[in-house]
């Protein structure tokens, strides 16, 4: 291996362990900060999921594809959520073999008070960043993504 192929090689190692080591304290910061309600973020992305569909919910199928989980994941997230009334799981109307997930009164209110604290708070974790590194970021990862894809 070539010095150019060994630095590029070097750099590439450097660039996944930053992005991990990032990724799990985010996760960890996270976390905490959904702990103080009572939530995960898998549950605290399914209830915006669910609020951005409006009354009617979305099958379960739905929520999954929008989540990028597998049906099984989803299903035991909606049996958490149920227990902890966040969500209701109801037959749809127009297809019996098909659940639907809406959110409950507790989950309305729940998302009425934690919102205004979640913009505030992610606002603050990300505020190491200008915002033209932010734009710059995620650009960088969307271009990532795009290739691993490819992989």
């Amino acid at each position: 291996m070539d010095q150019s192929s060994s630095k590029e090689a070097y750099s590439a190692i450097r660039t996944i362990i930053e992005l991990t080591r990032c990724y799990d304290l985010l996760d960890d910061v996270m976390s905490r900060y959904f702990a103080r309600f009572g939530l995960s973020q898998p549950k605290f992305n399914a209830l915006m999921q669910l609020r951005n569909a409006g009354e009617r919910g979305l099958s379960l199928s739905e929520l999954g594809e929008h989540m990028l989980v597998s049906r099984a994941n989803i299903t035991g997230l909606i049996d958490r959520m149920e227990r902890d009334d966040l969500v209701t799981r109801e037959v749809d109307s127009r297809d019996r073999r098909v659940f639907r997930a809406r959110l409950t009164n507790k989950s309305l209110h729940l998302l009425k008070h934690i919102l205004p604290l979640h913009g505030m708070f992610t606002r603050e974790v990300m505020s190491g960043l200008t915002g033209e590194e932010k734009e710059n970021l995620i650009s960088l990862l969307q271009k990532l993504s795009r290739s691993l894809q490819k992989k």
